[in-house]
């Protein structure tokens, strides 16, 4: 087991809406290898903080067991790209505690070691694959493909959601995002959200999705996947 964590902060309050259907106590892990110009947690992107060790972390998950909680969910940054996440589900798993993944699915090998640990599964799908080096600096993206496959298959439950921007999701693209995960069982839609700490600075002034292109976007994507919802309207 490696000496820590990969867990560095976390949400002190009980959460009703990262685990689908479950309480739960919310992890972050830091450091990412997206770039992405509207990531919602920028100050988590370089990576290099101190994590709980697993004294502290199971100290932090008896407070959640007296608060009736018994489910956790890990997001980043992304947390795929530490090399101690296996340890840290497993630890989780000991003390009682379902577990969800969330991740931008750049690291395949990694999630298929786990998929048979976890109970539920987040993937960002972002945008086409032609779309993603410009979007999001990562090139591979025969490994996204790979991850939204495997999750398809072999997850336990799972889901994928995208964040609608208008200036990039045309109907166009969001045919293509439709054809990369035809017959999955679940995609959210959520709604872009300008913030004056957005790490793309053109970005913190561009205007909220509407919720309009939102339902606009359903209608185009329900006709690849079992279900579209739409999330943050």
């Amino acid at each position: 087991m490696h000496n820590e964590s990969v867990l560095h902060a976390m949400r002190s309050e009980t959460s009703m809406v990262d685990f689908p259907g479950r309480m739960s106590a919310l992890f972050f892990t830091s450091g990412c290898n997206f770039r992405c110009g509207y990531c919602h947690n920028p100050d988590l992107l370089a990576g290099g903080d101190k994590c709980y060790t697993w004294d502290e972390l199971g100290e932090i998950l008896q407070r959640f067991r007296k608060q009736w909680v018994r489910a956790a969910a890990i997001t980043g940054g992304e947390p795929t790209i530490h090399a101690a996440l296996p340890d840290t589900i497993a630890f989780l798993k000991k003390h009682g505690f379902s577990v969800k993944l969330d991740s931008n699915g750049s690291r395949p090998d990694m999630l298929e070691r786990l998929l048979p640990e976890l109970d539920y599964v987040a993937m960002d799908l972002k945008c086409s694959l032609d779309s993603y080096p410009a979007l999001t600096g990562w090139k591979d993206v025969e490994a996204i493909r790979r991850s939204l496959r495997l999750i398809q298959s072999s997850a336990r439950d799972y889901e994928f959601r995208t964040t609608l921007l208008e200036t990039l999701h045309t109907n166009e693209e969001l045919h293509d995002c439709g054809k990369l995960i035809q017959g999955a069982k679940l995609l959210v839609l959520q709604p872009f959200v300008p913030h004056e700490n957005l790490p793309a600075i053109a970005l913190r002034t561009q205007p909220r999705t509407r919720p309009s292109r939102l339902q606009e976007a359903a209608d185009i994507l329900r006709g690849y996947v079992q279900k579209v919802v739409v999330r943050g309207e």
